[in-house]
């Protein structure tokens, strides 16, 4: 019951500001929040992405950004923020919206509540302490099919793999040193541009 109690007092104190994403109404943190709160630092220091991280939305925005249709696509970076429903607001790397569901109307300062066609994930920020990695990317991906998204890829960093999903479909992992479709004949191949920049991992 002790136990319990602090564990309660412990969830109260973490400041509203280290929320990364909201799931079936409960907070996930950023990764690195225990030891912010220890060391009494705000948010913004524990925010950043990896510059793997970086450097891998970097590649596939270029990809993108030379051979996607503009009249029919637009695209989304920084963390996008997605307004899912009332218990769920996550966060997106890369998201693709079709620009006849998602109008300029549409556009505001708030999170977004119209569902992207597809969505790009390289690893995460949040703090999975109390989840696995993959626990949390299975939820989280249903929660966007869910949504209405109809393509989620994730980077998977560690083992250099990209899981590429879609709904009633198997999901697909695939080693990022070969060909990947995103979509409408646009591929990327993480691993060949890794070895053309240099970049060891």
């Amino acid at each position: 019951m002790v136990l319990e109690t602090a564990k309660k007092t412990l969830k109260k104190k973490i400041p509203e500001q280290f929320i990364y994403e909201v799931m079936d109404g409960k907070p996930i943190y950023y990764k690195g929040y225990k030891e912010a709160i220890k060391k009494h630092v705000n948010a913004e220091e524990i925010m950043g992405s990896s510059s793997l991280q970086s450097e891998l939305v970097n590649f596939i925005l270029e990809v993108l950004h030379i051979s996607y249709d503009k009249k029919k696509y637009r695209i989304h970076t920084n963390e996008s923020g997605l307004q899912l429903g009332y218990k769920d607001t996550l966060a997106g790397d890369i998201v693709i919206y079709n620009k006849q569901v998602f109008t300029p109307d549409k556009i505001s300062t708030k999170y977004s509540d119209v569902p992207p066609k597809f969505v790009i994930e390289i690893d995460t920020n949040a703090d999975l302490s109390e989840s696995s990695f993959m626990e949390y990317l299975t939820r989280k991906t249903e929660k966007l099919f869910e949504f209405g998204v109809e393509k989620v890829f994730w980077v998977i960093t560690s083992t250099q793999q990209v899981i590429v999903t879609s709904p009633k479909e198997d999901w697909l992992i695939k080693n990022w040193n070969k060909d990947i479709e995103l979509f409408d004949g646009i591929t990327i191949n993480i691993g060949k541009y890794l070895d053309e920049e240099g970049i060891k991992i």
